[in-house]
């Protein structure tokens, strides 16, 4: 290799790698290893051979007849689906897709508050009108949970000219609705159920993981197996059941969100994971969850965090809840997420998926091994034992307000903001950057997103609060990272 070419990006990933490190992030391949050590020889041996173009006897993406037309309809069989779809620009495109097939300009849309930033996209190029309802808040976790059967009742009742429903299953956090009783508020009133299951390719393998939402009849449901199974990064897979969803126009709309060049790498990874799946799925799932259950046993005996589990099922909305996810309350210790975050990542070279101002994630699949497991919750009980040492050395300095900074994001995120204009109309309308501490009083014209989880402060053509302003700078001092804010502006719409 030419020592003098400049590639910052190829020297990075090259650190990372050989750095070895414990890997509790997505993509749920971990790196390969382990089981996965055919996927990774057969994939690294060949990938520039099949990295191709639509050549005959490879079938076409945009128009299948032939040998992803046959993989597909073998994805649909595996999930009990009608009909599914590769998807190679991530689950974002099967969102967009979804909504995109079934909604119109000015037709109503009813969601949760806390949905991920894909559909965000969705309304502003179907220019839909969304109502939110607001999910369930957990106090103790400092996060948003589900909405409740109940929640969505009232909106129904309030909008009952709403075309459909758009569920989240399960949160980022692994939280579950009662999707049983949500399809059925939806069906009494004639309104599609478009569901955002990107983190759930494995519940359909396991009666000790929340269903999946084709058992209860959703029109569409959205996936990414590269989160917790094992294809590659930005891919996924969309599944249709019934006939209330015009295919011509789902495809089509498929195809204006998806490269004319699709990647056969990406589709050779789902191809491979759906077999893996259809011979061994249970047996790996199961693993994974036997992996994770003794982390969490572990985590919650020897350490002062806790690990939430089973106790939260029938609480704040939450129906189910998905185990192989490892939530870790560290708040109840006096760290932040944050905190143990970057000393797990810095200290013990052990990377979580996320952190937000309460908690640190971990996601197990089969992919990870049993020595994984064991590196994380010794790093978890040495800095617990040693919390005093850590918060005053590798963490930087302690967070003097943190009990305030809770306090905030828990009064903003259990109300919804005031809305000025739909999300299309200020995504069409001029903008300009404005100093953070100058932005209460307008209007955003970009979602205001800690990222991850993906989930929004505000949404364009809401009104920007000194109750935002206050988050924000608290969440940006704590070492979140916000989607629309640069360098402390705020990009809001020209008054």
């Amino acid at each position: 290799m030419n020592k003098k070419l400049d590639m910052p990006l190829v020297k990075a990933l090259i650190r990372y790698a050989r750095k070895g490190s414990v890997r509790f992030h997505m993509p749920g391949h971990k790196g390969g290893g382990n089981f996965l050590s055919v996927f990774n020889r057969r994939f690294g041996r060949s990938i520039l051979k099949w990295d191709v173009t639509e050549l005959p006897g490879l079938d076409n993406l945009h128009n299948p007849g032939g040998v992803i037309k046959e993989a597909e309809a073998r994805l649909a069989k595996l999930y009990r689906a009608d009909q599914s779809f590769f998807l190679v620009n991530g689950s974002t495109s099967g969102v967009l897709a979804m909504m995109g097939a079934t909604l119109n300009p000015k037709d109503t849309v009813i969601l949760s508050r806390a949905s991920h930033s894909s559909v965000l996209s969705g309304l502003i190029l179907t220019k839909a009108k969304p109502v939110y309802v607001m999910p369930e808040w957990h106090e103790g976790l400092g996060v948003h949970t589900q909405i409740t059967p109940e929640a969505l009742q009232r909106a129904v009742n309030q909008t009952p000219e709403a075309k459909s429903v758009l569920i989240t299953n399960p949160t980022y956090q692994g939280f579950c609705p009662d999707l049983k009783k949500i399809c059925e508020i939806a069906r009494q009133n004639r309104m599609l159920v478009l569901v955002d299951e990107a983190h759930g390719p494995h519940l359909s393998f396991s009666l000790h993981l929340p269903p999946s939402a084709g058992d209860f009849g959703a029109d569409a449901w959205v996936q990414s197996p590269h989160k917790m199974l094992f294809s590659l990064t930005q891919s996924a897979w969309l599944h249709v059941k019934g006939s209330r969803i015009d295919r011509e126009r789902l495809r089509s709309y498929l195809s204006i969100v998806t490269s004319t060049s699709p990647s056969y790498i990406l589709m050779a990874s789902l191809d491979y994971t759906a077999s893996i799946m259809q011979s061994r799925g249970k047996l790996l799932v199961e693993k994974a969850l036997y992996m994770a259950e003794r982390a969490r046993k572990v985590i919650n005996r020897y350490t002062a965090f806790h690990c939430v589990g089973d106790e939260l099922k029938g609480r704040a909305g939450i129906s189910d809840i998905d185990l192989t996810r490892l939530m870790v309350n560290v708040s109840i210790a006096g760290f932040t997420g944050f905190e143990v975050e970057k000393l797990l990542r810095q200290k013990y070279n052990i990377y979580a998926e996320y952190a937000d101002a309460y908690n640190v994630y971990f996601l197990v699949t089969a992919a990870n091994t049993k020595q994984d497991i064991r590196s994380l919750v010794k790093a978890l009980m040495d800095i617990s034992k040693d919390k005093y040492k850590y918060n005053n050395s590798i963490c930087g300095k302690k967070h003097k307000d943190a009990d305030g900074m809770l306090k905030v994001i828990s009064d903003v995120f259990k109300r919804l903001p005031i809305k000025a204009m739909e999300p299309h109309e200020a995504f069409y309308s001029k903008g300009e950057w404005i100093p953070l501490k100058y932005a209460a009083g307008r209007i955003a014209k970009k979602a205001l997103i800690p990222y991850p989880p993906g989930v929004p402060i505000l949404m364009p053509g809401e009104v920007i609060e000194k109750e935002h302003i206050e988050i924000i700078r608290k969440l940006l001092e704590a070492g979140c990272f916000v989607h629309g804010v640069d360098d402390n502006r705020i990009y809001a719409i020209c008054s």
